[in-house]
């Protein structure tokens, strides 16, 4: 899903949001007129069209469908998608084929934007034949009228010779499956019946079942024999919709290199242009910046395969973003001093101060560089500075010009010619100190309010912040304070609601347009059981909505985060008893997938541990033994001699498979369950790394271990405390100490519960941390908040977007104050009541 979170922030600046809102009129529209001329058409006698997600599906009424097969994607640009349209639409319901297409143009620049899904961009009609022989028929004749026409190559399919046609097996019919985490993806059905994940990756590769037709051999063929170019991929960097960036050497001398890739028609940006006409412009650049300390040299480009590959030199080390993430003592060391700060600030300042100088002499060159952010900034081990990505630069002299993308807190939209880099810099400058000040592009005023903590916590030179104050917040005039209190960020939770809507209740992470917008994490169960369970009231209306949303369900997600369970458990703690048993009772018989407490098995049985209510004989009961049973042989099959697998943590780890064992055991006293939890809670701990300064955290593959409650140290922490106070386990206890010294950390990129300051200020209560730190650790929430409606809201996800829900947003921030005032009790289900008091070493 994260490959999609571009799509979900371009209908609303504020909130995560359907992108088929942008077809409804919204001023935030990309092209208008933006609606195909097929939209005014009638569907012929005995055809029906019906809106489905971002598609409009056009069938006979009786489509004789098989389950699966061989499907043909349409692409087009965007000037030519209407003639395309009308070609396949004429074609199709001529030849009584039924297809599927986008709802409009603004859906289509969406889908083929810079970070849209890379395996389903480029798609703008689908089209159904019922066997191989209507598609080889079908792919002749929609070749005939719009055969070689332009547009983005379709990475998950087989080209049809020069596009832009292109096929690939998949599913016709909806169909789901469990991963091995226990989501619900796409199936399609394996020769012995069974379903089996429908993988959508941006490359051919159907099931090795699914024999490829004859009509289809010679474009595999020809694919095959695409020219060889003089370099070899070691590894690739990063990837967009746009395009590839590859690290290289190259053949004739070993030198390293990077090769950036271009998707014609693909990776679309405000003003519609695509990856090659900014690759080309990029060139252009680096031409133009030939010789410049710090800007990569041009070593050349080519074409392979139709995409175009840019060469430039390597630049070695870190972007700053990462090196911050690695060396910043506010994000690595619990309890950072005064000299470790001043230590960090003069080394930033002076890093920060080579980036100027490059900046600077780019500018002598007469370009603005146009997209400056810590990720495009690369410091080496000597802390030398490169400045990368020069697509976006443009001409000095051109004072009206905006740069048609720009990262979420480094751009102004009102600023144009040399400013764009001016403001960008001193966010840049601020980012690297308080790694979460993207927040500033939902609230700019708040940018006074976090130069008064970068002027407190760290020793810059006061002119420093000020030039940066002048830049970020010409009127410097200080915005009234938003005060976190639980009242306060309550009512931002229920200002937000939309009860109008079916889709969702509360604005969260992308997630919920995913799993419903009804779940505990990302959807209204999880918002409405947290205001309740922080003492802010109920909504008749609002609870009348998860009750409708619950009898809506088809084929819903099963796990306790994300699905079923959590609806259920929610329903049931406010009162609906009838309702939510009669939800469990309907999707007893659903598989459940995965061992994780957030969409697997623990998550289910420690719920249907709740519902028993204790009573050992109970159907709850039984099946929550039978669900325990099958995480014991989890953990024991996973605790051989090599090293410890699956995810850590608590969400998705063993950490939460230990908790529901001790549910188990609670409710029945048998010390088997607390037995397999210890060795559930020793995989977790095998996967853990401790830090420098003596944290305990667990293993990533990023720049730095981790210490939030979802997949790090902390969720960890909290889970060992539990069993602690039933069961003695000196490995745990020792560990104890070291898993709580997150609680002390000074900076998280976020806000939210379960990876952010909110998580650290509710595992500190619950752990036993000194009121004076707890204190500390609730004001620091002041940094994150962000002014609602007249009230407090904060933001969540990868890119800064308000949330409301449990998992990223408010509902969890609220849980976590709760926290912090009510000593400790437990601000997530399934832990014990009243909390557990096995020593901690938080203090």
């Amino acid at each position: 899903m994260l490959d999609l979170f571009e799509m979900y922030t371009l209908a609303d600046p504020l909130f995560f949001e359907e992108p088929s809102r942008l077809a409804d009129g919204s001023r935030h529209a990309l092209v208008v007129p933006a609606e195909f001329s097929v939209s005014a058409l009638e569907p012929p006698t005995g055809w029906k069209r019906t809106r489905s997600g971002l598609w409009q599906v056009v069938a006979p009424e009786d489509p004789s469908l098989p389950e699966q097969g061989w499907k043909i994607h349409v692409s087009a640009t965007v000037d030519g998608a209407d003639a395309t349209c009308r070609d396949v639409w004429d074609y199709c319901t001529g030849h009584g084929i039924a297809f599927k297409y986008l709802l409009d143009k603004n859906i289509l620049v969406a889908a083929n934007a810079k970070y849209a899904a890379r395996a389903s961009s480029g798609k703008l009609l689908t089209v159904y034949p019922r066997d191989e022989e209507e598609l080889e028929r079908t792919l002749h004749g929609l070749s005939a009228l719009v055969g070689g026409r332009p547009g983005p190559y379709v990475l998950s399919d087989l080209r049809w010779d020069r596009g832009p046609l292109y096929v690939r097996y998949g599913a016709f019919r909806e169909r789901w499956c469990l991963d091995a985490h226990g989501s619900r993806i796409p199936a399609l059905r394996a020769p012995d019946g069974s379903l089996v994940p429908d993988r959508r990756v941006p490359s051919f590769s159907p099931p090795s079942w699914a024999a490829l037709p004859d009509v289809l051999r010679p474009h595999l063929a020809a694919r095959s024999s695409e020219e060889r170019q003089p370099y070899v991929v070691e590894k690739a960097l990063h990837f967009s919709n746009g395009g590839g960036i590859y690290l290289g050497r190259r053949e004739e001398d070993g030198l390293r290199v990077v090769l950036k890739e271009a998707r014609p028609h693909a990776g679309l940006d405000r003003d519609l242009r695509d990856a090659v006409a900014r690759q080309e412009r990029e060139e252009e650049n680096l031409r133009r910046l030939d010789g410049v300390p710090g800007v990569p040299r041009l070593l050349g480009s080519f074409t392979l395969g139709g995409h175009r590959f840019l060469v430039q030199e390597y630049k070695e080390g870190r972007t700053l973003g990462s090196w911050g993430a690695v060396h910043h003592p506010g994000v690595t060391d619990a309890r950072p001093g005064a000299d470790s700060l001043a230590a960090f600030t003069e080394r930033a300042l002076r890093i920060l101060g080579r980036l100027e100088a490059v900046l600077a002499a780019v500018h002598e060159r007469g370009l603005v560089f146009g997209d400056l952010h810590a990720n495009n900034v690369i410091v080496d081990s000597e802390d030398n500075v490169s400045l990368i990505d020069y697509e976006l630069a443009f001409d000095a002299d051109d004072d009206g010009r905006r740069a048609p993308l720009g990262a979420p807190g480094f751009s102004a939209s009102a600023r144009t010619g040399p400013a764009v880099d001016a403001y960008a810099l001193a966010a840049t400058r601020l980012s690297v100190f308080l790694p979460f000040s993207r927040i500033t592009a939902l609230a700019p005023e708040k940018a006074v309010a976090l130069l008064g903590v970068l002027r407190e916590l760290f020793p810059v030179p006061a002119a420093w912040a000020d030039e940066i104050e002048r830049e970020l917040v010409p009127d410097s005039r200080a915005p009234a304070p938003t005060p976190v209190t639980p009242r306060a960020v309550a009512a931002g939770i229920r200002a937000s609601a939309t009860p109008e809507r079916t889709d969702r209740l509360f604005p969260g992470d992308l997630q919920q347009f995913v799993s419903g917008g009804y779940g505990m994490a990302h959807g209204a169960a999880g918002v409405l059981w947290a205001l309740d369970r922080a003492g802010q009231g109920r909504s008749q209306e609002h609870e009348a909505w998860l009750l409708a949303a619950s009898r809506r369900l088809r084929s819903p997600r099963q796990g306790f985060y994300d699905g079923v369970a959590g609806l259920a458990y929610a329903l049931d703690h406010l009162g609906h008893r009838e309702e939510a048993a009669d939800l469990l009772d309907r999707n007893a018989g659903e598989p459940v997938g995965g061992v994780s407490l957030f969409s697997g098995t623990a998550g289910v049985c420690a719920n249907l541990v709740h519902f028993a209510a204790g009573d050992a004989g109970s159907e709850y009961a039984v099946r929550a033994a039978e669900l325990g049973g099958r995480l014991a042989e989890a953990v024991a099959s996973a605790s051989g001699d090599g090293p410890a697998t699956g995810r850590a943590g608590l969400m998705r780890g063993w950490s939460g498979v230990a908790l529901a064992l001790l549910a188990l055991y609670r409710t029945t006293g048998d010390t088997a369950w607390t037995d397999a939890a210890v060795r559930a809670l020793h995989l977790d701990l095998d996967q853990c790394v401790t830090s420098p300064d003596g944290a305990l955290l667990v293993r990533d593959r990023g720049a730095r271990a981790l210490p939030n409650i979802d997949a790090g140290g902390l969720g960890v922490a909290l889970v060992v405390q539990e069993l602690l106070a039933h069961r003695a386990d000196e490995r745990c206890a020792e560990s104890l100490p070291a898993l709580s010294r997150s609680c002390h950390t000074l900076l998280y990129a976020q806000a939210d519960l379960l990876h952010g300051k909110a998580g650290q200020v509710a595992a500190l209560a619950r752990l036993g941390g000194a009121e004076e730190d707890l204190r500390s650790r609730v004001r620091e929430l002041e940094w994150y908040a962000l002014p609602f409606r007249g009230h407090t809201a904060f933001h969540g996800g990868r890119v800064p977007r308000l949330s409301m829900d449990l998992a990223t947003g408010g509902a969890g921030v609220l849980l976590a104050l709760a926290a912090a005032s009510g000593g400790g009790s437990p601000f997530l289900p399934f832990f014990s009541e009243p909390p557990a008091t096995a020593g901690n070493g938080t203090g």
